[in-house]
């Protein structure tokens, strides 16, 4: 019985190990980190979708995995990642886009390249469906999210936000329509329902993706049994895009304040519900996978110290060639005045890449993979 109870903590102990990890990276010259969460068991020969989940202003990594997301992700089949800010005068802050009277916290800080840069990460070490990657957040994480909806809708499936809207210094013009759920108490006093100091009102960022979205304005209202005595109701009101599948749900949670609601303590769990949303919805158009390795340029492919190219003295110099990561970070850009041969890239990492040539009128795209 012994030896049993001995084995079973020992692979429950492995388990462990291999399902969480703290995972740290330099970016923009900082060392930022992250936790990990792989579902249990994980099959590589099936893309598992991806749920980030940014915290709010100083809050941490080790205090948000609390809204239990991953153990969600764990029966799901979803990877869960917990990136943590860096540090401001007010404590860890995301460059988010909130501002108050025109002044942002950590504005010199990459975070939307920060969390692309997760996202190849993970695609260099796990199969995952590009087709879902989604983000929520709480507060200045609900901002974050908002953020990312705005400016990397190519990349973003769909996000939740909980007492975070758009913020005030975003000029948020998306490139698609992009699925949102949005929850808040109307006695948030930090993030003010109705006069928040840091970006749009509530019932204005649902309105803003609500007509983005081209959504139909006739609601779906439901009002959840009130069975908890927590003081909070909580009302629903969805809204259907038929067209472009980018719905809105806005959950008001009614006497709440700024808080992340959960069972038992209250009516709907958030979490719950932020999957529950996010699982309706993939990206539907073309994918960054897609692109078909054109063999007219570079090679080889797989390449390792130098990449080739043949056929480019018939475009128009000066061109300009540019390698960037499967999500848009520019690793590399030279200008070539006349043809060259090769290109150095035995500075990059192992993984994939997209080369780009832009000539005169034409830009011309390369998937290749770096050994």
């Amino acid at each position: 019985m012994k030896k049993f109870v001995f084995f079973l903590i020992l692979g429950l102990f492995h388990y462990h190990l291999f399902s969480q990890q703290l995972i740290t990276m330099n970016f923009g010259g900082q060392t930022r980190k992250y936790l990990q969460y792989v579902p249990h068991p994980y099959n590589p020969q099936n893309p598992v979708p991806v749920v980030f989940c940014l915290h709010g202003l100083g809050d941490n990594i080790n205090n948000f995995q609390n809204i239990g997301m991953h153990h969600i992700g764990d029966t799901a089949g979803f990877i869960t990642i917990y990136p943590e800010a860096l540090n401001s005068i007010a404590g860890t802050a995301w460059n988010s886009g909130a501002s108050y009277m025109g002044f942002i916290l950590n504005s010199n800080v990459d975070d939307v390249g920060f969390l692309l840069a997760i996202i190849d990460s993970l695609r260099n070490h796990f199969n995952i469906n590009t087709q879902k990657i989604y983000f929520c957040g709480f507060s200045m994480g609900g901002f974050m999210s908002q953020r990312m909806a705005c400016e990397k809708a190519n990349m973003v499936a769909a996000i939740a936000s909980v007492a975070g809207t758009i913020g005030a210094s975003l000029n948020c013009n998306p490139s698609r329509n992009v699925p949102i759920a949005h929850f808040h108490g109307t006695n948030d006093s930090q993030v003010s329902y109705s006069s928040n100091q840091y970006g749009l009102n509530a019932e204005a960022t649902v309105q803003f993706w609500v007509q983005n979205n081209q959504c139909d304005t006739h609601y779906e209202f439901y009002t959840y049994p009130n069975i908890i005595s927590d003081s909070i109701t909580i009302e629903s009101y969805y809204y259907n895009s038929e067209q472009h599948k980018a719905d809105v749900a806005f959950f008001k949670a009614i006497g709440a304040d700024h808080q992340w609601l959960y069972y038992p303590a209250n009516d709907i769990d958030y979490a719950i519900e932020i999957w529950n949303f996010f699982r309706k919805f993939y990206l539907t158009y073309e994918n960054i996978e897609n692109i078909e390795i054109n063999p007219t340029f570079a090679y080889p492919n797989p390449a390792s110290n130098q990449l080739y190219f043949k056929n480019l003295a018939k475009l128009k110099y000066p061109i300009i060639i540019e390698i960037e990561t499967l999500t848009g970070i520019k690793i590399k850009k030279e200008t070539w005045k006349s043809e060259k041969k090769f290109l150095e890239i035995n500075n990059l990492k192992s993984g994939f890449y997209i080369i780009k040539i832009y000539s005169k009128d034409k830009i011309y795209k390369q998937k290749i993979e770096v050994q």
